[in-house]
């Protein structure tokens, strides 16, 4: 998807964005992301919470901000109001695994949060959404058709006893310690968990949330 595509007029000088998230690889992604719908910008990338106040601080004329509410200093997402009291022209597009219905509807009540986007979410929504906020639009939570959820989510009580670990931080190695198998089976069920939750990595599995089990 282009610019134009995505109905974005932009002007000669390029667009700063802020690329908020902890994990270099997910802003790495984000970067390519924008650069491919926008062309020339300029990306600042920050890695917690301070960092983002900061870098709002500094760029008061930054045209979008992409926040993960879930990278340290962030409060679980807490402190968006904040960002969002202290720079109310900033537009921001948030990009989460943290889904609950709360946490979207408390997010989309902030003025200027112009769409929540799921971590798991393919890149053409997450480039509607930075478009959408781009033209000042508001865009409703995209809920996971009926079609592409799993009837019901079934995880043996093994697995359940390796996400609750895996929720605690604990490695592969000291989950096996713990429940007194073999590092490798510990890595077959984490295989299991993800298809069973439609994750993809460690993280997503351990912040899933509860209400979509």
């Amino acid at each position: 998807m282009r610019a134009q595509d995505a109905g974005v007029c932009l002007d000669a000088s390029p667009i700063t964005i802020l690329i908020a998230d902890d994990h270099a690889l997910v802003r790495d992604g984000m970067r390519g992301l924008v650069a491919g719908l926008l062309g020339e910008v300029v990306c600042l990338e920050v890695g917690d919470g301070d960092a983002l106040m900061r870098a709002a601080r500094a760029q008061p004329m930054a045209g979008l901000a992409l926040v993960d509410l879930n990278m340290p200093g962030m409060e679980r997402g807490f402190r968006l109001a904040e960002l969002a009291h202290r720079h109310p022209g900033l537009p921001l597009v948030v990009i989460s695994a943290l889904t609950s219905p709360d946490v979207v509807r408390r997010t989309l009540e902030i003025p200027s949060v112009h769409a929540f986007v799921p971590k798991s979410a393919p890149s053409a929504q997450i480039l509607a959404a930075i478009g959408a906020a781009l033209q000042g639009r508001k865009l409703p939570f995209a809920h996971r058709s009926p079609e592409a959820r799993r009837p019901e989510v079934v995880l043996t009580p093994r697995m359940e006893e390796v996400r609750q670990l895996l929720r605690q931080g604990m490695s592969n190695k000291l989950i096996a310690r713990t429940l007194g198998i073999s590092e490798g089976t510990v890595k077959n069920h984490m295989s299991e968990i993800f298809k069973a939750l439609q994750v993809s990595n460690r993280t997503q599995a351990a912040q899933l949330d509860a209400d979509r089990l």
